[in-house]
């Protein structure tokens, strides 16, 4: 396996399947590419802006040190910052990459939430062209 794309939307929601996907890319030996992609119709996680060029600049060294940190734990790592609907990005980024596996965390929303919310994980899920790893928020780390 050579890439392994981690989406992560920076909040405690995507931590676990950080580790996850770290652990994984570490334990084959490959490239862990993470994803942030800067949904415009739900600019948020850090902060709240109406300015795309503030977004980006507030994630840019967030995702910088993630690098850096993950580095130091002998994973090649990279980041890729988007913008758009955040299921597109990440499959696009997936596949522009030829990456072979996508992991993701979830909030683990229900019933009404889940339905008027969406879930960017079930999209990745329904319409990745390789496997998707979903890290639940609340998953006890073994």
């Amino acid at each position: 396996m050579s890439t392994i794309v981690l989406a992560t939307d920076l909040t405690d929601t995507s931590a676990l399947a950080v580790v996850r996907g770290v652990d994984l890319a570490r334990r084959l030996g490959a490239r862990l590419l993470i994803v942030h992609v800067l949904d415009l119709g739900r600019l948020s996680g850090l902060g709240r802006h109406e300015r795309i060029d503030q977004a980006r600049a507030e994630r840019e060294p967030v995702l910088m040190e993630l690098v850096r940190t993950i580095r130091t734990q002998g994973v090649d790592a990279e980041f890729l910052l988007w913008t758009g609907a955040a299921s597109d990005g990440i499959t696009e980024a997936a596949s522009s990459e030829s990456a072979e596996f996508i992991v993701v965390g979830t909030r683990g929303r229900r019933g009404a939430e889940r339905m008027l919310l969406g879930s960017v994980s079930d999209r990745l899920i329904r319409t990745s062209r390789v496997p998707v790893l979903v890290v639940p928020a609340d998953l006890v780390a073994a």
